[in-house]
């Protein structure tokens, strides 16, 4: 090569236009990366064990955030959900939209031929099947069993306010009703029942209620509580609710102390934030 090829050469590489050049190509691979990190691909440690023996505590694991991961879930697959009260952690997408799940008290939870099996849960304490609603979805307060107004409503009171809803609990004995007062004798958690608390409890509680009562006082047909949610503006009874979003219902590993949608019930799509990445 010349000496004055080699001259233009370094001159070329020196100029101020391709400084700008090669300033903006490292800027944009700077901003790629950083949105990559911050926004596209997320580290994330798994706190507790949860998720055991999958994801152990204390592994380092990373979190797709961009909408292709999340757009189609199937079954099986490991999101990262934010909680009604805005923490995060990483369960598994078990009901998809559109699903009926079956839950039965030997801790088990199965969609289709999709069966899983928890060790030590001790929530289910009688079988439950229900609906997992999609977008737009019209939700029939009265055709729903006691598992799944506990999941609507919540869901409902997510949506609009806790304070612009209230439930009210009735109690039956077959078609009878019996005044409410009668959940005074019953014990809960090892402590007496207030009247005061008994439209807040979930289904769970209502059952065990309803065998201290039938145990109590036996009759033909046992008791139970239907339950109705109104509106706190001007008292009107709840009819439907509209699905808002693609409803989930997620779990986890764990069958004891974990937080998941037998707690909380369905979570709205803008919930789950991003989707285990499996190398």
């Amino acid at each position: 090569m010349s000496v004055q090829s080699t001259s233009r050469r370094l001159l070329h590489s020196t100029s101020p236009s391709w400084n700008v050049l090669l300033g903006t190509i490292l800027a944009i691979v700077f901003v790629a990366s950083f949105a990559a990190r911050f926004y596209a691909i997320e580290p994330f440690r798994i706190v507790g064990n949860s998720m055991e023996p999958e994801l152990p505590s204390g592994e380092l694991v990373w979190v797709c955030k961009l909408p292709t991961c999340t757009d189609k879930l199937i079954r099986g697959d490991i999101v990262l959900v934010s909680f009604p009260d805005h923490s995060e952690a990483l369960r598994t997408v078990f009901g998809l939209p559109g699903d009926t799940v079956h839950l039965s008290p030997a801790g088990k939870i199965r969609v289709e031929q999709d069966l899983y099996s928890w060790e030590e849960e001790s929530e289910i304490l009688a079988p439950r099947s229900f609906y997992v609603p999609r977008k737009n979805d019209s939700i029939v307060f009265k055709n729903l069993n006691d598992i799944s107004f506990d999941y609507t409503s919540e869901w409902a009171h997510r949506k609009f306010g806790f304070r612009n809803f209230y439930t009210e609990a009735k109690l039956y004995r077959g078609t009878d009703t019996l005044p409410i007062s009668r959940v005074g004798s019953t014990h809960i958690f090892g402590r007496p029942v207030s009247i005061r608390e008994i439209n807040g409890f979930h289904w769970q509680e209502y059952i065990l209620l309803g065998l201290q009562i039938d145990r109590e006082d036996p009759g033909a047909k046992p008791v139970h509580f239907e339950r109705k949610l109104y509106r706190t503006q001007d008292s009107s009874e709840v009819q439907y609710f509209k699905a808002p979003q693609d409803a989930y219902y997620v779990i986890c590993q764990k069958g004891v102390r974990c937080e998941d949608s037998r707690s909380f019930g369905y979570i709205s799509k803008s919930q789950i934030k991003g989707k285990l990445l499996r190398f």
